[in-house]
């Protein structure tokens, strides 16, 4: 564990506590005055009077004054309670991470797509996965973003290298990434809904002529109350004027349903989202990436978050209607719900265009900080260096960020030019199939921007394949044999349309006999070569190994040996040049009582 970062996230910790603490003695203290201030108010109005009318007003009015300071102080003082617990939360689980706890965090398993290149041989997502282990997203969006990021990993240079220039400054600001995710906890599945509507605008019809009656007709409904209730005029022409009032709001019943059933009782949800754009409008940055998103966030000349704010009191004028004697004097006088409909609709008209940007932003940010989190936690790990011109990677100390790093053992491999295939013996449980997810998940983590597990880590990015986990298909009658070639095949189609690619294969053709098995297997690896392909192939076929001897220049054998005593197996984990020359199956059976 480094204890650098043990007594970093302990400070934050003890201060948060600390905080909390305090603003629950004065939640409390404000609950009391609060409740003095609403007993004033009725012991002055009861008591007081008998001895000064006028002193009896004031005592009550400045009562009343302090009652409703006390309620605003006190919502306050609960937001920051929140804030704090959210904060308190966010270190403790910090803390479990840097003891190699991870079941704390989002999964990610509605991710899970067999069929995707590499996600799911790679366990980019699910229980256990590296979605898991990086995940610090804190809104719906964030996360698909996230998710998005890991399964198409981009390979173009200049955008990895703005990638991680902004991941490294993000992982610089460690207070700030956690009042973004204790001020953002929005993770729920109707704001993915809500924020793809509100993008969707619903129209109102005669919207100029609905803006004048919004103005003449409030005016009438006023101007026959007056007379009517000052001047003997007959009740009839201002109960006229509610009716025609009335039959407005009637007309237009539907438009006013559907912006309710968009907007309304939202405002909790908009106000984690203007939180969010204000923690990101008022930090600078120096990274070009964050400050281009931080740009979309400027519309007319307006900052997001004053937009957003309109929108919010807006919102909460609608949900007035919710108040039944409130809401129908206001519709009676003001023809209220139509009124915010309107403004709503101008609010919409206005910032259609701009809406999608505000919340990519967001999203964006929120992905980017789980990732610079990721850095932040392991300053040990490496900064890829990317470079272009032919297909190199050299990886030194290369580890697994999944595996408990007192078990963790690191390699280093080489692979230069393209039409490179490296071929991986190695008995059961040798480390084979572990080391191809590795190379896997430290490409992803390099071509999403990130630090990878490695002391050293220089590639040229490229696209990623694998096959490794191939699954059947009962429903669709697939045998695991048709689904593999299936997948030998995309990989394939993908090469031939001119697209580089990184293969990982582990055990091809693993549904056929073993004479099948090998030829077709011979023939695979001979194509790839052709086609100019680089990857790993793992194999228990000892025999592909020979095609080291026809293709020199293109094929490298490499194994993991273990060491076989009558008693037990001792696995080093690694990686040497050559062909295993030890293997365990009968070994093991043995061991298990299967066979004697």
């Amino acid at each position: 564990m480094n204890q650098e970062l043990f007594q970093e996230y302990n400070k934050f910790l003890a201060y948060d506590q600390k905080r909390l603490d305090s603003l629950k003695k004065k939640t409390r203290q404000l609950a009391f005055f609060r409740l003095s201030a609403f007993l004033t108010i009725i012991l002055a109005l009861i008591y007081l009077p008998r001895i000064s009318l006028w002193l009896a007003w004031s005592v009550a009015g400045i009562s009343t004054f302090l009652f409703f300071y006390m309620i605003k102080l006190f919502q306050k003082k609960e937001k920051e309670k929140v804030l704090f617990s959210n904060l308190i939360a966010i270190n403790e689980k910090e803390l479990a991470a840097l003891n190699e706890e991870y079941s704390q965090f989002d999964d990610g398993h509605e991710f899970t797509d067999p069929h995707h290149h590499f996600t799911f041989d790679l366990d980019i997502f699910g229980p256990g996965s590296i979605f898991q282990f990086i995940n610090r997203t804190v809104t719906q969006l964030g996360k698909k973003h996230l998710a998005n990021d890991l399964s198409q990993a981009t390979t173009d240079i200049p955008t990895l290298k703005k990638r991680q220039e902004a991941i490294l400054e993000l992982a610089k600001y460690t207070r700030w990434r956690q009042f973004f995710a204790a001020k953002g906890h929005t993770k729920d599945e109707q704001d993915l809904f809500f924020l793809k509507k509100i993008t969707e605008l619903i129209e109102i019809k005669n919207a100029a002529l609905l803006a004048k009656l919004l103005v003449v007709l409030p005016l009438l409904s006023t101007i026959s109350f007056v007379l009517c209730q000052f001047f003997d005029v007959p009740w009839a022409l201002f109960v006229g004027s509610l009716l025609i009032n009335g039959s407005v709001l009637y007309a237009n019943k539907k438009t006013i349903s559907a912006f309710y059933a968009l907007f309304g009782s939202q405002t909790k949800l908009l106000s984690g989202y203007y939180e969010l754009l204000i923690l990101i409008e008022e930090k600078e940055f120096q990274a070009p990436l964050l400050n281009e998103r931080k740009q979309q966030l400027l519309t007319n000349q307006q900052q997001a978050s004053d937009v957003l704010k309109q929108l919010q009191k807006a919102m909460a004028r609608f949900d007035y209607r919710k108040n039944l004697l409130v809401g129908s004097i206001l519709n009676a006088f003001l023809l209220w719900d139509l009124r915010c409909s309107l403004q709503l609709f101008r609010w919409q008209t206005a910032n259609q265009a701009s809406i999608g940007h505000w919340f990519e932003t967001i999203a964006t940010f929120d992905a980017l900080s789980s990732l610079a989190n990721l850095n932040h936690n392991h300053p040990e790990w490496t900064v890829p260096k990317l470079e272009d011109g032919e297909f190199h990677l050299t990886a030194n100390n290369l580890k697994h960020p999944l595996i408990k790093e007192a078990k963790n053992i690191g390699n280093d491999f080489r692979m230069n030019g393209h039409g490179q295939i490296a071929i991986i013996t190695g008995a059961n449980m040798a480390g084979k199939s572990t080391f191809l997810r590795t190379i896997g998940v430290n490409l992803v983590l390099a071509m999403n921007g990130c630090r990878a597990n490695a002391s050293w880590l220089s590639l040229k990015p490229i696209q990623l394949f694998t096959n490794m986990r191939t699954t059947d298909n009962l429903q669709n009658d697939e045998s695991y044999f048709f689904a593999e070639l299936q997948r030998l095949k995309a990989i394939l189609d993908e090469i031939k349309a001119g697209i580089p690619v990184f293969v990982i294969i582990d055990e091809m053709l693993k549904g056929t006999n073993s004479e099948d098995k090998l030829s077709g297997s011979i023939k695979l690896i001979e194509q790839l070569i052709n086609l100019k392909t680089v990857g790993l192939v793992a194999t228990h076929d000892l025999k592909l190994t020979e095609l080291a001897k026809r293709y020199p220049q293109n094929i490298t054998n490499k194994c993991f040996e273990i060491e076989l005593t009558d008693e037990e197996l001792l696995f080093d984990y690694k990686l040497t040049d050559g062909v295993t020359s030890t293997m365990n199956a009968n070994f093991l059976m043995r061991k298990m009582g299967i066979i004697s």
